[in-house]
């Protein structure tokens, strides 16, 4: 039966119509399984659709395109400005639009073999998505930042056409603090399986002293009979060379069980995962029922050894570190929530540049390809779970608050709560969803249940006890929070400091030097800094204090009540498009970054510049080429007090994706047109075949600019270590 199965596998990966997944991961392919990008060939409508849920719905009028999307960034009608003083969002969420939109996808699963289990896997959607396939509702998820994954094999037709559907809703306002998006804003995987396979998210690895890769996971029979099964581990060095199996003992999964298994692989010359060196392994952990492989769940590995102790801090490889951090929001300005991988990877690049070595992700979970990318290019994360509890922080109706508590519905479409029995809250759920989907990344440092948590001590001491219960059952990093005034709020001396690992604060280094230091003692970290250099003076003088984190790398949008027609703050290293500000400069050299300076500036406008950040540009969706219009003066200097209109002009196989600048005043980011800030403006371009793309610039009164760039229909490759 098991090789009638495997059998019939084989033949459907050969006649498979739809296209295996290419990440950005440094892991090798799945070879048994079938990860199958479902980014392209979506529909979209902006606003609600009365029965557009069902399998017969007559679309054909909806908009075509590919997710990741983000309806906000671009409103109803682009190019139209999305942007209003009135929008429910406020300023909070930026001025832009909010409410309800429909995805749709038509697709045909004839490649994969009957008895296969089906499943759609989103990495996030902004938000209360509610999921049906053929007109069936498969399940709703609130949280816009956490990860799911839905069985669809019961609604799924293997022989047939199907339909998913997909309601993305943001209509409940204010629902932040900040720009959150809203739509299927990040991508979106098929996964098919043989009914013996890993469960989703079961593998956690880790790498005890630094000669092992130790990995444990849990295989689920979702077959009709007992199977007799065993594990087989299979490690590939970052050069490609692959280290001698590991095979485990089988053990008998009676039908509708699973069975954990656990095994070492040996590694005698390690190549190390540190922040100038991120090297990643690949780990296969393949599923054998007789001594044949059915499954197989791949994992990317960085060995290395992160430490946190009360007297002497954080130690990588057991070599003292420090975070030379920045926070940042998740919003790429004119791209919205919806960023390419190449547009993430820039900015990381930048922030690399001004001597920055960690993220906080504020104040959510990242996606998954971000953390391949921090992972890739040698960067500390400290992941983040949310920005309130059981308390809105302003009259935020729409935002966590609201789920936090609520009991969650089924399928969760994430890993059991460990312990749990029966019903459970959200916040246990979204949390275990983090700590299982983020625990093998080496890029990820640390745990941070909260931001400036509001709810009174007495509420929140049960809740940070469950959470930080809840991370040391499914994964071995320490657990911190951004506590608010922590004098004021009772966590110095109160039980918050014994709970967390490492204690936390925002604003209040002198109460964290206290806390850390109080026996019994933990080390500490700056969660949040303004941009005074001075703080890093106190890190470095407290060897017990593991860094810190600025406020913030880059300009975001949202956060911006009362400040129309701005619909973003003056924070950021950074602006939003990647131009450095002075006192990122002073943080370059406070963190002995090589020093760089800003561009000679110039005051008389007489011609626009074009130069490309990359020359060759990709037609997956994941690239793009940020084309920078400088308005300078006869020696190439830019004029910075030039706002002019620069109009972009596209021809051969190539799009303007975008156009922007690092203005914080509201302005559309679509159509051609996009004003001068500081006399600079960009053009976000994607190939849309082979070939050249001539890119213009033009401002009333100024010599056009022009430059080429190369499209490709290559896919995009995420660089490693230092980029640009």
């Amino acid at each position: 039966m098991v090789l009638s199965t495997l059998r019939q596998f084989l033949i459907g990966v050969l006649a498979l119509v739809l296209v295996p997944l290419t990440g950005v991961s440094a892991t090798a392919a799945n070879r048994y399984r079938t990860v199958t990008d479902f980014d392209a060939g979506w529909l979209f409508n902006y606003g609600d659709a009365s029965g557009a849920s069902g399998a017969s719905y007559n679309d054909s009028s909806w908009r075509k395109l590919s997710v990741p999307h983000d309806w906000s960034i671009e409103g109803k009608n682009p190019p139209s400005n999305p942007f209003s003083q009135s929008a429910p969002s406020t300023g909070r969420g930026g001025y832009l639009p909010s409410g309800i939109g429909w995805y749709r996808k038509h697709f045909s699963l004839a490649g994969v073999p009957a008895g296969r289990r089906v499943s759609l896997e989103f990495d996030g959607v902004m938000a209360n998505a509610s999921v049906y396939v053929n007109g069936t509702l498969i399940g709703t998820h609130p949280y816009g930042y956490t990860s799911f994954r839905y069985d669809i094999t019961a609604a799924a037709k293997l022989g047939g056409d199907n339909v998913v559907a997909v309601k993305t809703d943001t209509t409940s306002q204010p629902a932040s603090r900040y720009y959150t998006g809203a739509g299927i804003y990040r991508d979106v995987r098929l996964i098919a399986t043989d009914p013996l396979h890993v469960a989703q998210w079961a593998t956690r690895v880790t790498t005890p002293g630094n000669k092992t890769v130790h990995a444990e996971t849990t295989v689920v029979n979702e077959s009709g009979a007992a199977a007799s099964v065993s594990v087989q581990g299979v490690l590939t060095d970052p050069g490609g060379a692959t280290l001698p199996a590991v095979t485990t003992a089988a053990k008998t999964i009676a039908a509708g069980t699973s069975a954990t298994f656990a095994y070492d692989v040996p590694v005698s010359n390690p190549k190390l995962w540190d922040l100038a060196n991120p090297n990643l392994y690949s780990l296969a952990t393949n599923v054998l029922v007789g001594g044949t492989v059915v499954d197989d769940d791949i994992t990317s590995v960085g060995i290395r050894t992160l430490t946190f102790n009360a007297a002497t801090g954080m130690s990588l490889n057991g070599k003292s570190v420090k975070f030379q951090g920045v926070a940042l929001h998740q919003d790429l300005h004119g791209l919205g929530m919806a960023a390419p991988q190449r547009a993430v990877q820039r900015r990381l690049a930048q922030l690399k540049a001004l001597g920055v070595n960690a993220i906080r992700t504020a104040h959510d979970p990242p996606s998954p390809a971000f953390l391949d990318l921090t992972d890739r290019m040698g960067f500390l994360v400290l992941d983040e779970f949310f920005d309130v509890w059981t308390q809105h922080k302003y009259s935020d109706v729409g935002d966590y608050a609201t789920y936090f508590n609520r009991t969650a519905t089924t399928p969760t479409g994430t890993p059991a709560v460990p312990g749990a029995s029966g019903s459970v809250p959200w916040y246990q759920v979204d949390a275990t969803s983090v700590i299982t989907r983020d625990r093998n990344h080496p890029s990820v440092a640390m745990w941070s249940t909260g931001n400036e948590i509001r709810d009174p001590i007495a509420t929140r001491t049960p809740l940070l006890t469950k959470m930080v219960a809840i991370a040391h059952a499914l994964d071995g990093r320490p657990v911190t929070q951004a506590l608010f005034r922590p004098g004021d709020s009772g966590d110095v001396t109160g039980a918050t400091r014994t709970i967390v690992d490492v204690f936390g604060g925002n604003y209040r280094p002198d109460e964290v030097v206290q806390a850390a230091k109080a026996s019994p003692a933990r080390a500490g970290l700056f969660t949040e800094m303004g941009t005074d250099t001075g703080a890093w003076t106190t890190v470095r003088n407290n060897a017990n204090i593991t860094g810190l984190f600025v406020w913030t790398g880059a300009a975001y949008l949202g956060e911006a009540d009362g400040l129309w027609p701005r619909a973003e703050p003056d924070f950021g290293l950074m602006d939003a498009v990647g131009t450095v500000r002075p006192i990122g400069y002073s943080w370059q050299r406070a963190w002995s970054a090589p020093t760089t300076s800003p561009p000679a500036t110039g005051t008389t406008a007489s011609r626009v510049l074009l130069a490309p950040d990359h020359s060759t540009v990709s037609t997956d969706t994941d690239d793009v080429s940020y084309v920078k219009a400088t308005v300078a003066d006869a020696s190439g200097r830019v004029v910075t007090g030039s706002s002019a209109p620069i109009t972009f002009t596209v021809s051969g196989p190539g799009v303007l994706v975008a156009v922007d600048s690092g203005s914080p005043v509201q302005e559309t980011f679509r159509g051609s047109v996009r004003k001068a800030y500081q006399g600079v403006a960009y053009g976000l371009v994607r190939a849309t075949g082979a070939g050249t793309i001539t890119v213009t610039a033009s401002a009333a009164g100024l010599t056009l600019g022009t430059t080429t760039l190369t499209g490709t229909t290559a896919p995009f490759v995420p660089c490693s270590g230092n980029c640009n």
